[in-house]
């Protein structure tokens, strides 16, 4: 990937109601809804828009943390693909939280806090898993 910048996160209460209003009023296409479970313990459901990079990923509220109900509704992150996730770790202290650990525990998917960057959240990946979405997003088709 050439351009570390991936996709927008955008918090939404109904997931289904949000993809099929980006569609109807944007004309943005989205993937099928996923289920996964963060490290947290927490299940998020999300969708990731067909076009980009970058991407828009529609993420349902859950939870007590970052994704809960008491977040307001709108933007919540900044998507980045990062050569060395644990180096941001690093350089955010403990104003990050690991959401997907890789097999040796070393961090693969990160969020900031909000009060670590005036406010905006920015969620780092490594590129392993940049190029499964790339190559998973490009399986799809933008119909016409």
């Amino acid at each position: 990937m050439n351009e570390p910048f991936f996709h927008v996160g955008i918090l939404v209460r109904e997931i289904e109601a949000a993809r099929a209003d980006f569609t109807a009023k944007l004309g943005v296409e989205f993937e099928p809804v996923h289920g996964q479970q963060i490290a947290t313990g927490e299940t998020t459901r999300f969708c990731y828009s067909l076009q980009g990079p970058p991407y828009l990923e529609l993420v349902e509220m859950t939870g007590t943390g970052s994704w809960s109900a008491g977040q307001p509704e709108g933007f919540h992150h900044i998507g980045i693909s990062d050569p060395s996730v644990p180096a941001r770790c690093a350089a955010f202290g403990d104003q990050v939280d690991v959401i997907a650990p890789g097999e040796d525990g070393a961090p693969r998917v990160v969020l900031t806090r909000p009060e670590a960057l005036h406010g905006v959240r920015v969620e780092y990946f490594d590129a392993g898993v940049a190029a499964y979405f790339l190559q998973y997003l490009s399986s799809r088709t933008v119909s016409s």
